[in-house]
């Protein structure tokens, strides 16, 4: 390879690293007030849409609160 091949090689590696990186870090910025960014499905974001979903509203049978067992005791 000539040495010019090899300079427009190396330069178009070494952007397209560059633009990656600013890539990564602009979407890191953008979200970093949202602590669920980036997790796909674990429960506190699930319960965490479920809140904004039913602000105002009645909770979904499933979420009613149920009263708490002590112990053995049976109720």
């Amino acid at each position: 390879m000539t040495s010019t091949l090899q300079t427009i090689l190396v330069t178009a590696i070494v952007a397209l690293s560059v633009l990656y990186l600013a890539r990564r870090v602009w979407r890191v910025l953008r979200h970093a007030d949202d602590p669920c960014w980036g997790c796909e499905g674990c429960a506190l974001k699930e319960m965490k849409n479920r809140q904004k979903s039913s602000k105002g509203k009645n909770p979904p049978c499933g979420d009613k609160k149920r009263p708490k067992k002590f112990g053995n005791v049976k109720q």
